[in-house]
């Protein structure tokens, strides 16, 4: 299937499952806030496969981005189409998960046990090729960290899920959201930049750095774009024109004296 239109159906799929789950107004309650240069609380206590309470910046090297998802292991359709839209884009980097930077995903649901989140980890990490670590955490933890992040979520009871956006956050190494992407399926090369971003040039080719210092994202394109280099190219384009137009002026002047 082609890729657009394969994203095209998940988008679709994706919206459709929230909406005969969730009425309206939750719908508009877990709109995301931009959250864009927040401090995460990364000293918040998660659990590890062995139900051991950690700092979430456990699994954060020094010096290497995050990626980072809020999602549970019972959610019914919605997390599962992002983690394999996320899967997808994270085999097409170059760079690789748990060498060139962490991906995190911390449960939503208080309940879920560490168990869970083991045997999530095992599957997704198999995936990518590379580490991909899911935890549980308490509520506290939860709140404090979606809540910096600008993540927002809710219980429908009637249907007894939590309805929220699907979004990945790029982390600093420091766990300052460096940037988000909406939507199942990142684009790689977004990815990839966003990465690079948030490692302050730590990690990506020369090339793939000197390429970012002439892009922009673009929340309403959710992608990153060359508006500067468009900009500087029509002011050329018009200071070269004005060049042009005033040598002819000059040559004419000086054939008419």
């Amino acid at each position: 299937m082609n890729p657009f239109f394969r994203l095209l159906f998940l988008w679709q799929i994706s919206w459709v499952a929230m909406a005969t789950v969730t009425p309206p107004d939750v719908l508009e309650n877990t709109k995301p806030h931009d959250g864009r240069g927040e401090q995460l609380p990364i000293e918040s206590v998660v659990l590890d496969h062995d139900g051991n309470a950690q700092p979430l910046r456990s699994w954060m090297p020094a010096e290497k981005p995050v990626v980072l998802t809020f999602n549970y292991m019972g959610c019914a359709m919605l997390c599962s189409l992002q983690q394999q839209g996320l899967s997808r884009s994270l085999q097409g980097l170059d760079l690789k998960a748990g060498r060139d930077f962490s991906v995190i995903s911390v449960s939503i649901d208080p309940e879920e046990t560490p168990d869970m989140a083991k045997t999530a980890s095992e599957r997704l990490s198999e995936q990518i090729g590379g580490q991909w670590t899911v935890v549980t955490a308490p509520q506290e933890s939860i709140d404090a960290l979606t809540s910096a992040a600008g993540f927002r979520f809710e219980y429908v009871e009637r249907s007894d899920q939590f309805a929220h956006a699907a979004i990945t956050y790029i982390l600093t190494p420091e766990g300052r959201v460096s940037q988000f992407l909406t939507g199942l399926e990142p684009n790689p090369r977004d990815l990839n930049f966003a990465l690079i971003e948030a490692s302050d040039g730590r990690i990506g080719s020369f090339i793939e750095q000197m390429a970012l210092a002439c892009l922009q994202y673009d929340t309403s394109a959710n992608s990153y774009v060359a508006r500067g280099v468009m900009r500087t190219g029509g002011l050329t384009i018009l200071a070269g024109l004005g060049l042009f137009l005033g040598l002819l002026w000059r040559r004419e002047r000086s054939r008419g004296s």
